[in-house]
């Protein structure tokens, strides 16, 4: 008995020991293992892994010779996992023995072995589960390769153990697979920068397809940037500086008539549209405002023939394709919010380069001049003028009638003098502005059915105290598949945006500087005596009518407003249908529908209202006046807009490939039809009680012709009459289109590409001239993929490298409306008709009027190099337009001078380049760089003028001529001032002062008034849960007139006729003129001659407001946001049951560089302005902002 019990004993400690070392040695190969090396040997990683596990690897210094170093950027890995990772590529194996690890060479199969070989199949997905398609996998060392289909799925045949298979994606970190075994893989790629950044596929509204199978140019913006930019819910504006070739001009009156071109400007009329065609979700939209920028899951670029010839007639200036986002099948319910603030602050009103209060009671005191007829006191006080006598000018015009002595005079003045009005302005009449937008989203779907919903409020919080804009949105789309056969979407989106707005009144630093609105006991001040009508000549017209004409600007603001209602419905569905291998059926229907009713009211009180009465008043001698219009109640104005869009397509699209994809075809053909209908109606009431909701009875037909004569105060001579025009009207605009296409493209052994595309279209725009009409668009382009030649495999740093050419033809026509093949009639009512009612033609008919034609050719290059560190793509373009659009001279015997049709010809040549690279990456810290860059120059090459240019002032003028760019800038070559102090030029040889003398070859060209350089630059900087981003936007190269001095003549410094508070304070430039002899060797400003008269015939100012000293640099950078995010760490998002938390702080639109020395951003400069007098500059407004943040998901 003791000696079995011994035997037990020993046996037990045999199996307590065995336990003991199996659990030591499973607890040393359970140990967690974290790793960061580039470019290491193994041996140094082997040590790695001793020094952090114990774990002895045994190997031979002989077998690890010439072996590639390994990259690792690994965290809390198993032993297994690391090793795996270590021997990826390698022809080493290992074996785990307790606390061993043995490495050895892979055994190769015996002589005449033959070794099995596989047919591995697999799909690929991102982080987030979903399928990638047109993902590229290429076996090393063998000439296999494939693309993942649009399931994500993909096939390789001919695979044997050992083999290493190259995965790669443009917007993905590459992969490289060692295959061990037959099974199915699943293979899940990290976004290397952002979605839509370098997203491998392109939309290009009327199908999705890879990147790599297409040869057109097509760009897309930074996902990251453009979700978080936060100063514009504006989707373009947000994309700016982000793709290459894409200009937006934030000026005032954009020069090109578009605040956004694609590749230069290729269309000249006011009547074509000359900015890009706008497509969301396969449809195009006019206007994209009412689209959240959260809701849009890709954006991309369409700029060549090829990539935007698909749209036909509409695509001649670009295409931006945006796809908003869907749900995800067989998907949890995922829950994010994202909400920001952004603090715009005021206006900068000092900004503007005018005079102080003391130096304008200077100027205006020294160029006072009343005895000019135009100034005498009894023309002054005339209500016909309606110019008033401004507080200084009464001081002076006292003086001149010897009310006051010339003391008396200079008190008075120096207290005008002693009085700065901008701070009062800046608290009366604005406020600090703010953008807010909250979106709350939720995605989500089972098997068959995805989903995915938001809704969101946007609060525009203007900068003028009481104005509202409100906007509210839902938006829900569904995916249903209803077998492997059939599936449909349903895209629902509605918009419901409402505006307030008070009489607001444009004050700013422009105004004249003393004046003051409130007293010290914040009582209203009246403005009436100098902006209206002199008190004297005020309260004369009052005794006659009985109506009060005093004008207060702080009192009118509460006596009017404007309400809108807009509502924008966009219902966008499809089916598809899988009817043969290959062969599938697609059909989109798309139907927009928009109102907006807009009232606009104004009391009785109002001072346009009172002043209207007056004007249709007639004073009785010792009687009451008669009063021709209502003398109590508002005046009420309505105005309705209905649009309605609707789009009807159908498609076949075969897409197949054969022989291991060796061969792939896609081919796509459709008809499409479209109507665009827009209805306008508007209604004015005069007399209108908004309590009772009744109006006045107006006879509109005898004031209108003859009116009423002998007024209190007339609006045309001795008599007023009433425009009728206004109180009722109504239009309608159709457009119909209808259109037939085709598109193909075709792969060869995944390297060389073909495709090509046609498409005709027909309008209602040019009736049924079968010659204008039938004008097809088509494309051919060509691709080859060099990096997958075999004797550029093995070049370690080049990843990939693709060489694209391109041609095709776009179009354009001309708005609706605006011309047409038929005469188009609109109504008027006036005394020239028939019981005052009649049509006329609005615009004569044009039987030769056809599609402006645009022929572009395109080469580009795609690269990818330094292991994906370095990609970007590099284009040459030539866009040249035919047909131009825009006014024809005509016979004058026709009865009109010109008629809208062809006139010229217009060429773009440019460069864009576009690159993206990783300039660190390690485990905790990384730095991204974005550049793009476009360079655009045009030359008009063919303009039939309606009028010809014989003078160097009608030069000066023009927009558009032969043989110049686009939006020129001339200019005279000025001389400086002669010795009279009046400006001179360089004209036929010879410096002249004489007028009316300078020829087209005496003016100088000074450059355009478009940057022929524009871009962006990028980095973000991340460590840890920290990142930030600075994003830098350029436009370079074009020329602007600065804004100079306009006064020369008059004898007055007064505010404008009738003007509200906008004029009246000149440049500060007006100081420094020209004022004795010896002035013009120092000062380049004409002097001022009171007498217009005088100055107009001894002199041409013009030859100095269009000089070229006067044309400046409008070249300029600037910092478009400066970002830094916070994601709070995940043990803390995890206790708030989140997913991630993320906290963005932005600053926006800080300038970091101009070109010029006037203090003046040219995003707020009209650069042509009055052509010859100068440019206009405006206040500056949403510089410096602040942006507060939040994204959440759950």
């Amino acid at each position: 008995m003791k000696h079995i019990k011994n035997q037990l004993l020993k046996i037990g400690a045999v199996v307590l020991l065995t336990c003991c070392l199996q659990l030591g040695a499973a607890g040393a190969t359970a140990q967690r293992i974290s790793l960061s090396v580039r470019e290491k040997p193994l041996q140094e990683v082997f040590t790695e892994i001793l020094r952090q596990t114990g774990i002895s690897i045994i190997y031979s210094e002989a077998a690890l010779k010439h072996l590639r170093p390994v990259t690792l950027q690994l965290k809390d890995a198993t032993l297994a996992e690391v090793l795996n990772k270590c021997l990826d590529g390698q022809p080493l194996t290992y074996q785990i023995t307790g606390n061993r690890v043995i490495i050895r060479p892979k055994t190769a199969p015996a002589a005449g072995q033959q070794e099995e070989q596989w047919i591995i199949t697999g799909r690929v997905q991102d982080s987030t589960g979903m399928t990638i398609p047109g993902v590229s996998l290429r076996v090393r060392r063998k000439n296999i390769q494939t693309i993942s289909e649009a399931d994500g799925r993909f096939q390789l045949k001919g695979i044997t153990a050992g083999d290493e298979v190259e995965v790669s994606c443009v917007g993905h970190l590459p992969q490289l697979l060692v295959i061990r075994s037959a099974a199915p893989l699943v293979v899940t790629l990290t976004s290397s920068v952002t979605n839509l950044a370098t997203a491998n596929i392109v939309s290009t509204g009327y199908q999705v397809i890879s990147k790599e199978r297409t040869t057109g140019s097509f760009s897309k913006p930074d996902d990251a940037i453009f979700k978080n930019r936060s100063g514009s819910m504006n989707i373009v504006q947000r994309i700016e500086g982000l793709v290459p070739g894409l200009t937006i001009n934030n000026a005032p009156s954009p020069v090109s008539g578009n605040s956004i071109l694609i590749r230069g400007l290729a269309s000249i009329s006011d009547n074509t549209s000359h900015g890009p065609l706008l497509v969301v979700d396969g449809i195009p939209m006019n206007d994209i405002n009412a689209i959240n920028p959260q809701d849009v899951e890709d954006i991309t670029v369409l700029k060549d023939a090829t990539a935007a010839s698909i749209w036909g007639a509409r695509a001649s200036n670009g295409v931006i394709v945006i796809t908003t986002k869907k749900g995800k099948q067989s998907n949890r319910l995922s829950l994010e919010y994202d909400g920001f603030v952004n603090l715009q602050g005021k206006p900068d009103l000092k900004n503007m380069p005018v005079l102080n209060s003391r130096q304008f009671i200077d100027e205006a005191t020294a160029i006072f001049s009343p005895d000019l007829a135009s100034n005498k006191w009894s023309s002054v006080v005339s209500p016909t003028t309606l110019t008033g006598v401004p507080p200084h000018e009464m001081i002076l015009y006292n003086q001149y009638r010897g009310l006051i002595t010339a003391a008396q005079a200079k008190s008075q003045l120096d207290s005008l003098a002693g009085i700065n009005n901008l701070d009062q302005i800046s608290d009366l009449w604005y406020r600090n502005a703010a953008l807010t937008n909250h979106t709350l989203s939720v995605r989500g779907g089972t098997a068959n059915y995805g989903f995915y919903g938001s809704m969101a409020y946007t609060g525009v919080h203007s900068s003028r105290p009481g104005e509202k804009n409100n906007s509210f949105k839902l938006n829900l789309r569904q995916d249903l598949q209803f077998n492997k056969y059939i599936k449909a979407y349903l895209i629902t989106d509605l918009t419901n945006t409402q505006t307030y707005s008070p009489r607001n009144i444009n004050v700013n630093s422009m105004m004249l500087p003393y004046q003051l609105f409130q007293d010290a006991n914040g009582n209203h001040l009246s403005t009436a005596s100098f902006i209206r009508l002199q008190d004297s000549t005020r309260m004369a017209l009052e005794r006659q009518s009985g109506v009060s004409l005093n004008y207060i600007p702080l009192d009118e603001v509460d006596y009017g407003q404007t309400n809108s209602n807009a509502l924008l419905a966009r219902v966008t569905g499809g089916l598809t249908v899988q009817l043969l291998k290959g062969l599938r059926y697609e059909g989109v229907y798309g139907y927009l529908k928009g109102s907006n009713r807009t009232t606009s009211y104004d009391s009785e009180q109002a001072y346009r209202v009172r002043e209207e009465l007056v004007q249709f008043t007639v004073a009785v001698p010792g009687g009451k006046p008669v009063y021709y219009l209502p003398s109590s109640g508002g005046r009420y104005s309505v105005a309705n807009t209905l649009q309605t869009n609707w789009t009807v397509r159908n498609q076949l699209i075969y897409d197949q490939a054969w022989q291991q994809r060796k061969h792939q075809l896609t081919f796509l053909a459709g008809q499409e039809a479209t109507e665009q209908l827009t209805n306008y109606n508007s209604n004015l009431a005069r007399g209108y009680d908004p309590l009772l909701q009744t109006a006045g009875v107006v006879d509109y037909k005898s004031l209108a012709n003859p009116g009423i004569a002998n007024p209190v105060l007339p609006n045309s001579l001795n008599r007023s009459i009433l425009n009728s025009d206004s109180v009722f009207a109504q239009t309608e605009i159709k457009a119909r289109a209808t259109s037939y296409y085709a598109n193909a493209a075709y792969t060869w052994l995944l390297k060389y590409a073909l495709n090509a595309s046609w498409r005709i279209d027909e309008s209602n725009l040019f009736g049924r001239d079968k010659s204008a009409q039938n004008r097809p668009v088509w494309s051919v382009g060509g691709k080859w993929t060099a990096s997958s030649e075999n004797f550029l495999q093995n070049i370690s740093w080049l990843q990939f490298l693709a060489l694209r050419v391109t041609y095709g033809i776009t179009g354009n026509s001309p708005n609706p409306g605006t011309a047409a093949s038929f005469d188009i009639l609109a109504p008027r009512t006036n005394g020239y008709f028939y019981n005052n009612q009649g049509l006329y033609i609005a615009s004569p008919a044009n039987n030769r009027l056809t599609w402006e034609s645009t022929a572009t050719t395109n080469i580009g290059v795609d690269f990818s190099i330094l292991h994906d560190r370095l990609k970007g793509a590099v284009d040459v373009y030539q866009r040249a337009t035919t047909n131009l659009i825009g006014n024809m001279a005509l016979n004058p015997f026709t009865g009109y001078a010109a008629v809208t049709g062809n006139l010229g010809d217009i060429v773009n040549k440019g460069v864009e380049v576009s690159l993206q690279s990783r300039n660190v990456s390690t485990k905790d810290f990384s730095w991204t760089t974005i550049f793009t860059m476009g360079y655009n120059r045009n030359r008009i090459t063919k303009l039939n003028m309606a009028t010809p240019i014989n003078t160097g002032r009608q030069l000066l003028t023009q927009r558009f001529v032969e043989g110049y760019p686009a939006v020129p800038v001339f200019a005279y070559d000025y001389a400086g001032l002669n010795s009279q102090g009046n400006p001179q030029i360089n004209a036929g040889g010879k410096v002249t002062a004489d007028r009316n003398i300078a020829k087209p070859a005496d003016i100088l060209l000074m450059g355009t008034a478009q940057s022929p350089w524009s871009g962006g630059f990028s980095n973000t900087f991340t460590y840890r849960s920290l990142s930030l981003s600075a994003n830098i936007i350029y436009n370079l190269g074009a020329v602007m007139r600065r804004d100079v001095n306009g006064n020369y003549s008059g004898g007055r410094l007064i505010p404008s006729s009738g003007s509200s508070f906008t004029s009246g304070n000149p440049n500060a430039e007006f100081a420094d003129r020209w004022k004795k002899p010896g002035d013009e060797a120092f000062t380049n400003i004409p002097k001022y001659i009171a007498n217009p008269s005088v100055s107009t015939s001894e002199r041409d100012v013009e030859y100095y407001t269009a000089a070229n000293t006067n044309v400046v640099s409008a070249s300029y950078m600037k910092f478009r946001d400066i970002s830094l995010f916070y994601s709070l760490p995940s043990a803390m998002v995890q206790r708030l049951k989140a997913q991630a938390i993320t906290f963005r702080f932005q600053v926006s639109n800080m300038m970091l560089w101009k070109a010029n020395q006037y203090n003046i951003d040219p995003e707020f400069m009209n650069a042509l302005g009055g052509t010859v007098a100068g440019g206009i500059r405006a206040i500056p407004v949403n510089q410096g902002t602040f942006t507060l943040g939040a994204h959440v998901s759950f």
